[in-house]
Order: C-alpha cells, then sequence, then structure tokens
C-alpha cells in the first residue's frame, strides 16, 4: 500500500524537530533515546530505519484540514510522537517483547531499569516540547500542555484495565472497546485534538477531533487482535495467552461447549503452535473473527465522522481518510 501523501509530504519537518529535541542533549541517554526512534543501531552507529511517525502526520492532517499554520502545529506533532515512543518503550516491557520492529526492544539491550529511564525521558521532552514552542500564544501552549497530560493520564488507565482484564475470567465486549479506546486511542486521540487546537478550533472541534482520534485507536487495536489470532508469524507472541476481542466476542455468544473449551485453552499453564491454531478454528466457528473485524471497520468509519462534526469538510477529510486506511490496512477491501 503506497505511503499517503500526508505522511510523506511533512516527514523532513517532523524528523528534523524531533532530532532537534533529541539529539542536541550530550549524555548516552539522549543516545538510548535515538536508537528508540530509529536513528542509530546498537552500537550507537548512525542508520536510519524511515519511520513514518502517522501519528505526527495525524495532527499536521487535523491542523491543515481546519485551516490552520503548520508551524504552529509542528511543537505538537513533534511532542506527539515522543509521547508515543514513550509509551512503546513501556509496552515492550510490561509485555515482555524482546523485539520491536524487526530489532531487539530496548529493555532487551539496556535492561528494563535503564528502559524504564528511556521511556519516562521520552515523555519529559515530549513535554518540554510543547512548553517551549516558538511562536504560539502562551495561553495555548498550556491548554496543549494540559491536553497531551490528559491523554497520557487516559493511557495509564486503560494499561491499567487491560492488565486487570487479562487477569478476569470473562469480561464484556463494551469493557474491551472502553479500554482499547484509552489503551491505543489516547495518543491519537491527542494527536487530533492538538491538531485541532494548534489550528485555532472551538472545544467542541478539538473534541470531536479526539473522540475520532480514539476510534481510530480502537480500529487499530482490533486489527492487532486480528493479526496476533490469524496472521501470526514467527516471534509473534502466542494468542492463546492474552485475552483479545474475537475472544471477549465468543466467550460472550458462542455455544456453551465452545466457551468451556476456549476456557480451557486460555487457563491451561503451558501453550504451543496447536492451541493457538485451535483456538483460531473456535473463534471462527463462534463468528468472533468476522465479529471483530465489523467492530473495527464501524470503528473507523467514527473517526471519519468525527472529522464532520469537527466542521472539516469531506474534500478536506480524504488525506486523514487516507492516514486512517493506511494505518489499518487489515480492514480495506480486498483488490
Amino acid at each position: 500500500m503506497t505511503t499517503p501523501d500526508l505522511i510523506t509530504r511533512h516527514a523532513a519537518a517532523v524528523e528534523a524537530a524531533l532530532r532537534d529535541a533529541v539529539e542536541s542533549r550530550a549524555d548516552q541517554l539522549y543516545r538510548m533515546m535515538e536508537y528508540q526512534l530509529g536513528w542509530v543501531d546498537e552500537q550507537g552507529m548512525a542508520q536510519s530505519l524511515a519511520p513514518e511517525r502517522p501519528r505526527a502526520a495525524l495532527c499536521l492532517g487535523v491542523c491543515e484540514a481546519l485551516g490552520g499554520n503548520l508551524s504552529a502545529a509542528l511543537a505538537s506533532a513533534t511532542a506527539v510522537e515522543l509521547l508515543h515512543e514513550f509509551t512503546r518503550v513501556h509496552e515492550d516491557i510490561q509485555s515482555g517483547a524482546p523485539e520491536q520492529g524487526n530489532r531487539p526492544s530496548g529493555w532487551w539491550i539496556w535492561g528494563p531499569a535503564q528502559a524504564i529511564n528511556v521511556g519516562d525521558a521520552l515523555h519529559m521532552v515530549a513535554r518540554l516540547t510543547l512548553l517551549h514552542a516558538e511562536g504560539v500564544d502562551p495561553e495555548r501552549v498550556l491548554e496543549s500542555a494540559m491536553a497531551m497530560d490528559d491523554s497520557a493520564l487516559d493511557l495509564f488507565e486503560g494499561q491499567q484495565q487491560d492488565l486487570s482484564l487479562q487477569l478476569q475470567p470473562t469480561a464484556t465486549k463494551q469493557a474491551y472497546l472502553a479500554m482499547a479506546e484509552r489503551r491505543t486511542g489516547a495518543v491519537l486521540g491527542c494527536a487530533a485534538q492538538l491538531g485541532a487546537l494548534a489550528a485555532g478550533a472551538d472545544d467542541a472541534a478539538q473534541e470531536a477531533c479526539r473522540e475520532a482520534g480514539r476510534s481510530l485507536g480502537v480500529a487499530l487495536r482490533l486489527q492487532e487482535d486480528i493479526r496476533q489470532l490469524w496472521s501470526g508469524g514467527e516471534g509473534a507472541p502466542n494468542p492463546v495467552v492474552r485475552k483479545s476481542f474475537p475472544v471477549v466476542l465468543a466467550i460472550e455468544s458462542a455455544p456453551v461447549a465452545v466457551k468451556r473449551e476456549i476456557g480451557t485453552l486460555l487457563m491451561a499453564r503451558t501453550h504451543g503452535p496447536q492451541d493457538a491454531a485451535r483456538l483460531a478454528e473456535l473463534l471462527d466457528e463462534a463468528g468472533a473473527r468476522q465479529g471483530a473485524l465489523d467492530t473495527a471497520l464501524a470503528a473507523r468509519t467514527t473517526f471519519a465522522d468525527g472529522l464532520g462534526r469537527a466542521g472539516i469538510v469531506p474534500e478536506r477529510q480524504a488525506d486523514l481518510v487516507a492516514l486512517a486506511a493506511y494505518m489499518t490496512p487489515d480492514l480495506n477491501p480486498a483488490p
């Protein structure tokens, strides 16, 4: 799938702003941050993974669609990407994932303690990037910082809900979606809201953009759930050990015999590839794969609807809708 123009046309400016925020600081801590951002390898040698930064593109795209000045949104877009990288560092530690993007996770190289430090530092650099934004009204700077902090707190609440949900014998569809809206949607909602704020949009438009971004996060989370169950490659986490949305759907609505077997698989102390395959079969039998796809598609539609409520006319939504489709390719119709 071709990279959307919304990503490519702002890529150089976003990358330069990120480097300005991180590379100017001389300390080993920032070299580890550079590794997380894809600029250096484990030995600190320069490399380029050409990261696409779709969350920054969302922030800038919303600002652009609402008629704002992109230079006013650049600090916000940069801060959102740094916030996202902070969450990735901590998620890798929580999940115990030794790899991220086909290379070792930071915690796998330097240990969990150093990785926690790197993640926290990324969060602080994100805040400082917002607070030191040049040419932006101080009141708007404060509003942006408050919006990002609210989103970060929302994310932490979603992480707590996700971890708790994994320990519960059952969960409702509504509870899972509420968790996903926070866990995966908070940063995307923040990106869209900050873009609207940079454009000078009113509170109602900002809230509509925030909710739109959070809906896109739900679509992204459900896509990942489906991938892990039906397209998990080598090195992917065994989907039997995690309560995903298709599992929640099946436990809620499948026949008793199917529910019982799913429960037995989930509660087993050890899991093999055959367990993952059987779980996928049971979920297909219960219609949970299609149910998850339908729910994810509905969430992506809600994203576009939210842009409309924010006052973004359809012709100016096109780039943003294309970005959403690019981020959730598994939901697109087969060519």
